[in-house]
């Protein structure tokens, strides 16, 4: 997970994802750590009160009704590395100590809130980035978005974690070879079509159909 003993390299980076009448879902604040990178995602609507019950999370607000399963209206992220690797909010749940890839793509949703038109909501992704493509990938079927996706360079991310500063190194997260502690991730399960990895690009299954 992200440790609070760095500060991150901060990532030159925002892109819009979605931009129609109604919505607009952007990737900004992108931080990046010795082990993975940070972004927010600010999703805001023309008019208040446009989605959800009460103005619910546009990621989440129907999730209580439908247990883990999401609504084909819901707001979907993914994320996809060059080399295949995909994770999605429609992902599963891992708990410490079951078994897993170390290096598997991980997406988490953290800390942010909002309401009535305008969400901001962090996300962390585990690990760094390979050479090539990071694609970020969304729909929103309520608003008539069946997919859209944006590209950022990988450089960038991993040359602003190199300017990470790891405040105190003897801290018992950090264990010897440079690895971290993992306490709660979001990851695509096996059986999601936002987990598995193909030669192709990813279509509108590219960010999952269930978790």
């Amino acid at each position: 997970m992200r440790s609070d003993a760095v500060i991150p390299g901060p990532v030159p980076a925002e892109v819009v994802l979605i931009r129609s009448g109604q919505v607009a879902v952007a990737v900004g604040s992108v931080r990046a750590y010795p082990n993975g990178f940070e972004f927010t995602l600010h999703t805001r609507l023309r008019r208040e009160g446009e989605t959800g019950p009460g103005g619910a999370d546009p990621l989440e607000y129907h999730r209580h009704r439908r247990g883990a399963q999401a609504p084909e209206d819901v707001l979907r992220l993914g994320v996809l590395y060059a080399d295949g690797r995909r994770a999605a909010t429609t992902g599963g749940h891992l708990w410490p100590g079951d078994d897993a890839d170390a290096e598997r793509l991980v997406l988490v949703q953290g800390g942010g809130g909002g309401g009535g038109s305008s969400w901001d909501q962090d996300f962390w992704v585990h690990p760094l980035p390979p050479e090539g493509p990071v694609t970020f990938v969304a729909s929103w079927l309520e608003y008539g978005v069946a997919e859209t996706r944006v590209e950022l360079d990988s450089a960038v991310i991993r040359k602003a974690a190199r300017r990470a500063v790891i405040l105190w190194p003897e801290e018992p997260e950090f264990e010897s070879e440079g690895g971290w502690r993992s306490q709660r991730i979001t990851m695509g399960e096996p059986g999601d079509p936002g987990a598995e990895t193909g030669s192709g690009q990813p279509g509108a299954e590219g960010i999952g159909a269930g978790g």
